[in-house]
């Protein structure tokens, strides 16, 4: 009588979600460009979704949808932040304020020797 063998199924995963988790990092450290930030988060996301296979999400792919998410919150942030100095530009109240932030960064360019 042979042995009743139960095997589970291959628990392979592939690469997706590592690669979700790769492009969510590039997403959170993309902060001064809100549009890569938004297309590398929302791909990390997608990715991480194609990952499943119909299964639950791995440790890397859960980790990669937390970073695109984050990626994609930052890029409106970092938006909004961009549309409000510019904003700010504008304004002739804010004339004095820029001109010294601009002679901090004129005496600090000074202060290393750069020119």
């Amino acid at each position: 009588m042979e042995p009743n063998h139960i095997q589970s199924p291959k628990t392979k995963s592939g690469n997706l979600p590592l690669f979700s988790m790769i492009v969510g990092v590039f997403a959170l450290f993309a902060c001064m460009s809100p549009p890569m930030q938004l297309l590398f988060g929302s791909t990390a996301l997608i990715i991480a979704y194609l990952s499943r296979q119909g299964r639950p999400m791995s440790g890397p792919a859960v980790a990669g949808t937390i970073m695109g998410i984050c990626g994609i919150l930052c890029s409106f942030v970092m938006l909004g932040f961009y549309v409000l100095t510019i904003r700010m530009m504008d304004n002739p109240d804010f004339v004095a304020m820029q001109r010294e932030i601009m002679k901090q960064y004129q005496d600090m360019f000074d202060a290393f020797g750069v020119k």
